[in-house]
């Protein structure tokens, strides 16, 4: 017998020019508190067509553009006092999955300003957060549809998820026009990002049908573009064709809905520290330990007798549409990393990385530290 539950309450519309064609979704709102980083929102005029909006409402708008790449917890602190100063009675994320993430926090703050960012974490919440429009610039993170936000707790070099059901966007824009401007290194760590959400919950203890299906769609729609993109590296951006956006956008939301239900495996918080300490970019850090983490579950599938897990492998290895292990070998090529850490370094990382909840989300529930430190090594070792 088959039984699941699933909640994801966002009302999403796919469409080019979808925020001026449905600029009705608007109405009622009198002071909109948009939230973005310093170029994304502009270069690819969706803050254009939210001015538009703005100008045939005659609301009030107040842009709050601090966020940066992995959004630190007192700049949406800031951003919570601000939009709470300012009466906002809507949130507009306009970028990547930093800006969108940082709209949940802000919203959050804002109908909630006896808190503090140290106790952001802590249940229970009082109020509900403010309404949220969500509007995606990248192809990569489906922060649009899941009540997920990674903050960075400041000083720490660590990264920690709030999730509050309040904090869905009410309404998702996916405009594949947004993604044009998206420079080449940028579409692939997002497309990464993307598939390694598709990856993870596919092979979660979490997954439904209803996530396997949208893992599997994305899969389908990211991985064939991914392949596409090694022959676009030194090309125009203007040579990446409207139809590959389309499909990473879809494919990006596609792994946001999956892991809506299941969350994300090891690969994520093992990324963190390559992105918080090293610098590489969110999708390329996680991409650099899914080839592993493939190799664990194909290792466990066989020598485990776990006929399910390896039913689910093989049913996900056919989405791919190519053999498994070309797959690996492009994910490794487009990721593009080769800085390898000594021995001390890892169990630094391991020690940083060891409490994350992701980790309960694979076969084995757990890893111990010596598990994590072999993982490390393989992928970034010496």
């Amino acid at each position: 017998m088959i039984s699941f539950n699933s909640l994801m309450p966002v009302e999403i519309i796919f469409d080019k020019n979808c925020v001026l064609k449905n600029k009705e979704k608007f109405n009622g709102f009198k002071k909109l508190f948009i939230v973005s980083d310093k170029s994304s929102a502009i270069l690819s005029g969706a803050l254009n067509d939210i001015m538009s909006i703005v100008k045939d409402t005659k609301a009030e708008f107040y842009i709050f553009d601090n966020i940066q790449e992995n959004p630190l917890l007192s700049v949406c602190y800031e951003g919570g006092k601000a939009a709470c100063d300012f009466g906002a009675d809507l949130i507009i994320g306009i970028g990547g999955g930093s800006p969108l993430d940082a709209a949940k926090v802000i919203a959050f703050f804002a109908a909630n300003p006896d808190r503090t960012p140290e106790d952001l974490f802590n249940l229970p919440y009082e109020n509900p957060s403010l309404p949220i429009f969500a509007i995606p610039t990248t192809a990569g993170t489906g922060s649009e549809a899941n009540p997920y936000a990674i903050m960075t707790l400041d000083g720490q070099d660590l990264k920690k998820t709030f999730t509050y059901i309040k904090s869905y966007a009410q309404t998702a824009f996916l405009d594949p026009k947004y993604t044009l401007s998206l420079p080449y290194n940028v579409t692939v760590s997002t497309a990464l990002d993307a598939l390694c959400h598709c990856i993870e919950s596919y092979l979660s203890v979490k997954s439904t049908p209803f996530s396997i299906a949208y893992a599997s769609l994305g899969i389908k729609s990211v991985y064939h573009n991914l392949e596409k993109l090694i022959d676009l590296k030194d090309k125009p951006i203007s040579e990446i064709d409207y139809s590959v956006r389309e499909e990473l956008l879809l494919g990006s939301l596609c792994g946001g809905i999956a892991i809506n239900t299941t969350g994300t495996c090891f690969p994520h918080p093992l990324g963190y520290n390559i992105t918080l300490i090293n610098g590489l970019p969110h999708g390329k850090a996680c991409a650099l330990f899914i080839g592993e983490f493939l190799n664990i579950h194909e290792t466990a599938a066989k020598n485990l007798d776990m006929p399910e897990l390896n039913k689910n492998l093989n049913e996900m290895y056919a989405a791919f549409d190519t053999p498994i292990e070309k797959a690996k070998e492009t994910i490794k090529i487009l990721t593009d990393y080769h800085e390898k850490f000594d021995d001390e370094t890892l169990k630094f990382y391991v020690s940083k990385v060891k409490t994350a909840k992701n980790f309960t989300n694979s076969y084995k529930k757990i890893l111990t530290d010596d598990e994590m430190f072999e993982i490390y090594k393989k992928c970034v070792g010496k």
